[in-house]
């Protein structure tokens, strides 16, 4: 076969141990057909040089947050206060991507001065990369392989909204922040040698963020009184964004039947609550999608899989790091890896798994095979930031993972 059944084990789940995995395992852990052959030799030539490619692959909410927000006349603009440490974080960030990855799709880049200061690593030569405009929350860097072609859908809805009557005009506003962002969805199609695939990029909304001056200054004006979205409002929310989302994708010109299509980004849904993950999940089925993490071949416990702490809720208290929603897995490369077969303790409202990847099924339009290796949650520590209080990057977890691209087999 060229490729040793010890060599893949390894390529599939680079933290596992290869001498616990058997031959049925390798062949789960690929995605094929229903009608498909199975066998060991094609999965070796899935992960032949000659006829593959491997794509090192990161899905991240950086929590590098820092925007001015445009309210409608007569209201005074607002600027969100920026997350501590920021341009470090953005820096070290972008060392990282360009060590470890090959392709990364990032959330919470909401100005220009943080995509550049993640792009200071690569000096000069900066990497292919997507940033659509300030306030659309979402970055994608490729460096190994180009973007031949991006679209973008901004949602039409983005938080719960009111009409103001200023007399001769009347002005919509909101007390939710995303409000006023640019938040949609961003299409990058990556070109390989043995086929393109196309990311669907996101970053769903949160409600409220404007802080309790701003509420006094909105609600002086005569009407309703204003509130923040609720939980229940922003899921009803996110859950249309969501149909957007897929309402794009199905739009004339935009995915291309020959390219395999993944979805990724944070959801802002707690895909650890059953319930509302059936919503999500029944979406991006009836596209012929399964979540990665929770649908592929790997046992995690469904339960867990949390992927953010609390730092922003004040219901809760404020969580420095990820011990209670992140086991960890021992051996794990000198960075703090999660065991997702171990259930969380975290019962914070602001914990949630909220950043999901979904992958399209193998379709026989398809010009190629797309094979994902294991979903692992990485926190990504800052061992040279002994005298600071952000121990981690972001107060996410990323998605990492390999994504193998292959030649169909003729």
């Amino acid at each position: 076969m060229g490729i040793s059944l010890r060599q893949l084990a390894k390529e599939m789940d680079r933290l596992a141990q290869p001498s616990s995995v058997r031959v049925s395992d390798l062949i789960k852990w690929h995605r094929w057909k229903p009608d498909a052959r199975r066998s060991c030799r094609e999965v070796a030539r899935r992960h032949s040089p000659s006829t593959s490619v491997a794509i090192r692959f990161l899905s991240y909410n950086t929590y590098l947050l820092k925007a001015k927000l445009k309210l409608p006349d007569p209201f005074r603009d607002v600027e969100l206060k920026a997350k501590p440490e920021i341009e470090d974080r953005a820096r070290e960030l972008g060392r990282i991507l360009r060590s470890d990855y090959d392709l990364a799709c990032l959330y919470e880049i909401m100005e220009h001065e943080q995509k550049s200061h993640i792009l200071e690593a690569w000096g000069s030569t900066p990497p292919a990369h997507i940033l659509v405009d300030r306030l659309t929350s979402l970055l994608t860097i490729s460096q190994r392989f180009p973007i031949v072609r991006h679209a973008y859908h901004k949602f039409s809805i983005r938080g719960k909204s009111y009409d103001i009557n200023l007399g001769l005009t009347s002005v919509k506003v909101s007390l939710d922040s995303d409000f006023y962002a640019d938040k949609g969805v961003l299409l990058t199609e990556i070109e390989t040698p043995c086929g393109n695939i196309e990311i669907y990029s996101t970053h769903l909304m949160f409600g409220g963020g404007l802080g309790d001056a701003v509420k006094d200054i909105l609600n002086i004006i005569p009407g309703d009184h204003m509130t923040p979205s609720n939980s229940d409002e922003r899921l009803e929310i996110e859950l249309q964004q969501i149909d957007e989302l897929i309402a794009f994708y199905n739009a004339k010109h935009v995915h291309h039947p020959k390219n395999v299509a993944l979805v990724c980004g944070d959801f802002n849904i707690d895909a650890s609550d059953q319930p509302k993950y059936e919503r999500i999940r029944q979406r991006f089925e009836a596209v012929g999608m399964r979540d990665a993490w929770a649908e592929g071949p790997f046992r995690n416990q469904l339960q867990g899989g949390q992927t953010a702490r609390n730092d922003d809720g004040d219901e809760s208290p404020k969580e420095n790091n990820f011990e209670n929603v992140c086991v960890p897995l021992m051996g794990s490369f000198g960075d703090l890896y999660c065991d997702d077969t171990q259930t969380t303790t975290s019962t914070s409202h602001y914990v949630g798994r909220f950043d999901l990847l979904f992958v399209q099924d193998p379709d026989p339009v398809h010009d190629c095979n797309l094979d994902v290796a294991r979903v692992r949650r990485r926190a990504f520590q800052r061992p040279h930031a002994t005298n600071s209080q952000q121990g981690f990057l972001s107060d996410h977890l990323g998605l990492d993972t390999t994504l193998f691209v292959s030649q169909k087999h003729t």
